[in-house]
């Protein structure tokens, strides 16, 4: 793996612990502003923080109320364009805090390089069946 890949990959590590954790606040500073987040809900716009902490706030909720204990990250690839944009693609599994999966999900990434750092600008979730193999 590239360096910048590997950077790209530290930045998904972080995020997938960070959620794990069910930490609203660290969720919300993975993410670039604007960002845009396609779900089987629709597609969704944040100009804010608060705005994406709105949106993984129910989410979060939904999780700790059915016992959520981790999520697993598989499938991962990342493809870097340029020196400060990427894709990225993954599978997550999560499981409740007795170690049975609970559903598995898709998703593919947009992420951009920052003065901050990495960050996500667009997120699309999809079947978990459906996770791009980039080369």
């Amino acid at each position: 793996m590239a360096y910048l890949e590997r950077e790209v990959d530290k930045l998904f590590d972080g995020y997938f612990r960070d959620f794990g954790n069910l930490d609203l606040d660290a969720i919300v500073g993975y993410f670039h502003l604007p960002c845009m987040f396609t779900t089987p809900f629709g597609v969704f716009v944040f100009a804010t923080a608060a705005e994406v902490g709105g949106f993984w706030r129910p989410r979060f909720d939904d999780l700790r109320n059915h016992d959520f204990g981790h999520t697993e990250r598989s499938e991962a690839s990342i493809k870097v364009l340029t020196d400060d944009t990427a894709i990225a693609s993954s599978l997550a599994t999560r499981f409740n805090k007795y170690g049975k999966q609970m559903e598995r999900r898709g998703a593919a990434f947009t992420v951009r390089k920052t003065e901050a750092g990495w960050k996500i600008v667009a997120l699309i979730h999809h079947s978990p069946d459906n996770v791009m193999k980039i080369s």
